[in-house]
């Protein structure tokens, strides 16, 4: 892991703008994985593809409704939206903001992230979702970027599958 600090003022700030509390016994995670030397980790799914969505917008956001309403606010023309494919078909999703929202001291560092991470219920249990934040990573690597972050999740064990590592642990108040 690149050794990277929190920023304690970017904390505060999340903890009033989520209303949560850090602590090392908090439920949710924010988690980072040094891409420098990160390569594909997992291998092809059959008949699964992963890129860059340039589809109708809607057809997506029918999708995020299936796994999370709350997450359709975050899915807009402007946002890049990464997905798995079965016969050109998104069956699993996420978006790479264009500058993470991280409690991470960004000096010199290049921060990317990824979020709203779902597959729709008859896809799951496949692999795809993992495999398709394995490419995602990669992808954030291809463009140069050093740190992939993660805010926000209660999946630790299933990112730390890909390298991802705890940054810092909250609950909400």
């Amino acid at each position: 892991m690149v050794n990277v600090q929190i920023d304690t003022a970017k904390l505060k700030n999340m903890e009033t703008k989520l209303n949560c509390k850090f602590s090392n016994d908090g439920v949710f995670v924010e988690m980072a994985l040094d891409l420098h030397e990160y390569q594909e980790k997992l291998p092809s799914i059959n008949s699964v593809s992963f890129g860059i969505y340039s589809g109708d917008l809607e057809r997506v956001i029918k999708l995020v409704e299936k796994v999370n309403p709350n997450w359709c606010k975050y899915f807009t023309d402007t946002t890049t939206i990464f997905c798995g494919f079965i016969n050109k078909e998104p069956v699993s999703f996420c978006i790479i903001p264009t500058t993470a929202d991280s409690i991470l001291s960004d000096d010199n560092l290049k921060i990317g992230g990824i979020a709203c991470v779902g597959t729709v219920p008859e896809y799951r249990k496949r692999g795809i979702g993992l495999k398709m934040v394995d490419m995602a990573t990669i992808y954030l690597k291809n463009l140069g970027y050093d740190i992939a972050y993660l805010h926000y999740t209660h999946l630790e064990k299933w990112y730390k599958k890909l390298g991802y590592e705890t940054v810092a642990r909250f609950s909400f108040i």
